[in-house]
């Protein structure tokens, strides 16, 4: 019986060959109907993938072609604002403003200085004018505050008639005229805006960690 089963020991040891590739074949289908499952899955997030990078690098350029109009736009502010004077004289203005009222002979005239208000890249000081006049008059004033050497601005006029009857062709009213002055902020420097874009292209994505495969047991 021995010598039987030993002759027949190359049967089993086919036999068992056979079924140990037959396992094999079975895992390697397995794996392969897997695999062939996930393409069109992957096919899908391959196109989604290159055209965000398509939409990513077309917002690049878009960033890059306005770079240079930002510049631009940045440097005249800059230009502007060097044109300003550095300091404000409340002297200089309100005497100014008082030599061209008495000119035009405005009467009841009162000055006086506001305060100064932060506009980033300069600053404004007000100053309030009182008086009473006739339109002309005033109209006159402004135009030449407007002309003035001085960058002047009259910010906000205020007419309103006297209670009294007034008779003739000239009637007068009084004028409450607010007028600004400006100064260049020497601390103030023009954002671009395009650095705080950039990072956002920048940073490195995270990467999703690799899913271990479980190995079909034998």
């Amino acid at each position: 019986m021995l010598a039987g089963l030993v002759g027949k020991a190359w049967l089993l040891i086919l036999l068992y060959t056979g079924f140990m590739i037959w396992e094999m074949y079975i895992d390697h289908n397995d794996k392969l109907s897997t695999l062939e499952a996930q393409i069109p899955k992957k096919k899908q997030e391959l196109r989604k993938k290159r055209n965000e990078k398509k939409q990513i690098e077309q917002y690049l350029k878009d960033i890059e072609k306005a770079r240079g109009q930002i510049e631009l736009v940045a440097q005249e502010v800059e230009n502007v604002q060097k044109k300003l004077p550095d300091v404000i004289d409340d002297a200089a203005n309100l005497r100014r403003v008082k030599e061209i009222s008495d000119a035009l002979n405005i009467k009841n005239i009162f000055l006086s200085p506001l305060s100064e208000e932060n506009k980033g890249f300069y600053y404004t000081k007000k100053y309030e004018l009182t008086g009473s006049g006739t339109f002309l008059q005033f109209l006159i004033l402004l135009e030449k505050l407007a002309d003035s050497n001085t960058l002047l601005n009259v910010s906000r006029v205020t007419i309103t008639r006297p209670k009294r009857d007034q008779r003739g062709r000239f009637q007068k009213v009084n004028a409450n005229i607010i007028i600004e002055a400006f100064r260049y902020n020497s601390n103030h420097q023009e954002e671009r805006g395009i650095a705080d874009i950039e990072k956002q292209f920048t940073k490195t994505e995270k990467k999703e960690p690799v899913k271990k495969r479980r190995r079909r047991k034998k």
